[in-house]
């Protein structure tokens, strides 16, 4: 939810509204955005 609230702005009461559904494609997402981060710092800074 700390990810939500900081890179997309969803306040945490918006993200306790939204149904079961949605939260768990949210969560899918945000696993997804932060590999996509991390494969990213990896390019940029050399890494394994």
């Amino acid at each position: 939810m700390y990810l939500l609230f900081k890179y997309k702005s969803m306040k945490p009461s918006e993200f306790y509204q939204i149904p079961l559904g949605e939260k768990r494609i949210l969560a899918c997402f945000m696993k997804l955005e932060i590999e996509e981060r991390q494969q990213e710092m990896k390019q940029m800074y050399g890494g394994d």
